[in-house]
């Protein structure tokens, strides 16, 4: 779970804060879910996590992260606090921005969530000390010993001592269990649940305020924020709790950005050096652009460079209408984009195609058929390789867990998406997780599944590479003895006229052919050299 915790608190401190900087800083038009494709596909990145500040163990290994909750990106007004939110297609607003991450490594989940405020006024600085304060007073009372309800009612207690009005804003559960599963329902932290903490226990602290109204916003979009601010912790005995996401800053200092100050003091600058046209030598307003009489009748001649402007108008705009129609009529694409098509894959067609060791309803992993047998309910359910995402061996206690991720949509943005799926609306298994005291066993189980997996991926690869190959034709063996007739069929009238030397390292002769074709006789002269042994090792041509 630390491993995980660090993995989120490093995309979140480390990357995400400085690529919202620079889109805010650039004023660039960027929305919620690229923003947030960009994060997801950063668990790719195996060197990022390497070179993490929070350090992460040598044998850490990226390929093992997989996607829980978000990544989340909202601003502009339009704010969901609830686990299952997802990233809308607005464009990130310069105000107030909530980003929440969560990561489940080697069957362990951490959840981390910040909110950063960009020019904040008084009454959002205020707000947000009173939700840090409240944060930090649950996360301190959570000891051993210590009922859920009661940590509720201390936000409660807090907001009704500074700030009644605030008390309807506050969040309905501040939080849950989390471990293996992303929230245990049964630690939900509400004013109703009497269950006591106990010593090892990990759980997820989410406070915040939904739907906030700002008295001085900046623009219609800042009428409405919210706050939201969420760490894993783990109970301890007689201490405070330990804090996996701290690293991820969330105090006022670090999570505030201010952009006008800077813009208001280089327009001040600005006009403070900014001459009267007026005063001076010479009139700013008798400065021509041209220094030629001959070329000032261009400025002047508005009407044609209107005439030239509208011309160019219309002819991008039926450029465009031949690009949409030229386009448009291609198969299987969307917006000159190609779409990946669903491919169908089948085990066995028949019962009989099993392996015989189902029968024992055990793992088995089926080489041959590129599939993975699972016991469920005490059937052997085959699942295909390209259904499965990855597997991953656990131990806890003297148990060992199997946990066997699937593909399936809605785990993110970005290269999940791009998994295509016969009905997306449909109900997809997300993991299954198998329990053993053979250790050895599960170990050799997630092995075999993650070398079938590479084998079947490398596969893909070589059948995409193979694409683009034009097969040769099929080379026909000459098995005539007779190699100039049947390389050269016009020089069957052929005979020689000896002209033999003496030596045994060359021969030479004259040939004569009758052509029929031609109607004349074509004169070839023949030079053999041989070697000591009679060996050819030349022919040479001359025609006459």
């Amino acid at each position: 779970m630390r491993n995980a915790s660090r993995a989120c608190t490093g995309l979140m401190a480390e990357f995400f804060v400085e690529e919202m900087s620079e889109i805010l800083d650039g004023e660039k038009k960027v929305t919620h879910k690229e923003l947030a494709e960009r994060i997801d596909k950063k668990i790719d990145d195996a060197k990022f996590f390497q070179n993490l500040k929070s350090k992460l163990p040598a044998d850490f290994d990226a390929s093992q992260l997989d996607w829980i909750y978000g990544p989340l990106v909202q601003s502009g007004g339009i704010y969901d606090l609830k686990l299952t939110a997802q990233s809308d297609t607005n464009a990130l607003h310069a105000g107030t921005i909530i980003a929440g991450l969560g990561l489940r490594y080697k069957s362990y989940c951490s959840i981390v969530a910040r909110t950063y405020l960009v020019d904040p006024n008084e009454s959002q600085e205020s707000n947000y000390k009173l939700l840090l304060s409240i944060h930090e007073a649950v996360m301190k009372d959570a000891r051993e010993g210590v009922a859920v309800k009661d940590l509720y009612n201390k936000a409660l207690g807090i907001i009704k001592t500074k700030k009644p009005e605030m008390e309807k804003h506050f969040l309905k559960v501040a939080g849950g269990g989390i471990g293996i599963e992303t929230r245990d329902n049964t630690l939900n932290i509400n004013s109703k649940n009497v269950r006591t903490l106990q010593d090892g226990m990990t759980l997820c602290i989410s406070t915040g305020f939904a739907d906030l109204q700002n008295p001085d916003p900046q623009d219609k979009k800042s009428k409405v924020y919210s706050l939201l601010v969420s760490d894993t912790i783990r109970i301890r005995r007689d201490q405070d709790p330990a804090n996996f996401t701290s690293s991820a800053p969330s105090d006022l200092g670090s999570t505030s950005f201010f952009f006008k100050d800077d813009e208001e003091e280089e327009q001040a600058q600005k006009s403070k050096n900014k001459k009267d046209p007026k005063v001076g030598a010479v009139a700013a307003s008798n400065i021509t652009k041209t220094k030629l009489r001959a070329e000032r009748t261009t400025q002047s001649n508005e009407g044609a460079e209107a005439k030239r402007r509208e011309h160019q108008r219309e002819l991008a705009q039926r450029k465009q209408q031949e690009g949409k129609a030229q386009y448009s009529q291609a198969m299987g694409t969307e917006n000159g984009v190609a779409q990946k098509k669903f491919k169908k894959f089948e085990s066995y067609k028949r019962d009989n195609q099993f392996p015989s060791r189902v029968k024992d309803l055990m793992i088995v992993v089926d080489s041959k058929a590129a599939t993975v047998v699972l016991p469920i309910l005490g059937r052997p359910v085959p699942f295909h390789i390209n259904t499965i995402k990855n597997a991953s061996k656990s131990d806890e206690g003297e148990f060992a867990y199997l946990r066997i991720n699937f593909l399936s949509p809605g785990q993110g943005v970005g290269r999940k998406d791009d998994q295509p799926f016969e009905d997306a609306t449909a109900h997809f298994v997300r993991s299954l997780t198998f329990r053993s005291k053979d250790g050895d066993r599960m170990q050799d189980i997630a092995q075999q599944i993650t070398e079938l997996r590479k084998n079947s991926v490398r596969r893909e690869q070589e059948k995409k590479e193979l694409e683009d190959v034009v097969e040769q034709d099929k080379l026909v063996e000459i098995r005539s003895t007779n190699f100039w007739s049947a390389c050269f069929p016009s020089m069957l009238n052929l005979f020689q006229i000896a002209n033999l030397s003496a030596s045994i390292t060359s021969l030479s002769g004259q040939l004569w052919m009758a052509s029929e074709s031609l109607g004349m006789w074509t004169s070839i002269r023949m030079g053999f050299a041989t070697s000591i042994t009679g060996a050819v090792r030349s022919i040479s041509f001359s025609v006459t």
